[in-house]
């Protein structure tokens, strides 16, 4: 099994456990771990969706330091599967960590999953946490 050298985790969502489980890996692993919002590509809300995704990436360098771990921030903004995927293949990530939404149907149907389309179009392993 090949080493998971950098971790890269998908952060949009303080309530999920997706932040903490990639710490965990990266902490055992001994890994470099990257952490990314991507802010969707309104020209209505972009300077919301830009407060936004700072202060998620704020929250994420917050609760790392509380853990004594490091990590490269990265903003971006677009089509968030596509950007997640293009990052890792730029950074070399081994592995995505990303999570589920409980979204209803309709949602899913009219959306999409972004975790979905991160497993489809990633070239290494992507770790999906509910």
């Amino acid at each position: 099994m090949a080493a998971v050298e950098t971790i890269l985790v998908a952060y949009d969502d303080p309530e999920s456990g997706t932040l903490a489980r990639a710490a965990d890996l990266a902490e055992a692993l001994g890994s470099a771990l990257i952490v990314t919002n991507v802010a969707p590509t309104d020209p209505d809300d972009a300077d919301e969706a830009e407060r936004y995704g700072r202060e998620r990436l704020a929250q994420a360098r917050a609760y790392l330091e509380q853990r004594g771990l490091s990590a490269d921030l990265v903003q971006l903004a677009g089509q968030p599967a596509e950007r997640i995927v293009a990052l890792a293949h730029e950074r070399d990530a081994n592995l995505i960590v990303v999570g589920m939404r409980k979204k209803g149907f309709i949602e899913r149907l009219v959306e999409g999953s972004v975790a979905q389309n991160v497993m489809r179009r990633a070239t290494c392993d992507v770790l999906a946490v509910h």
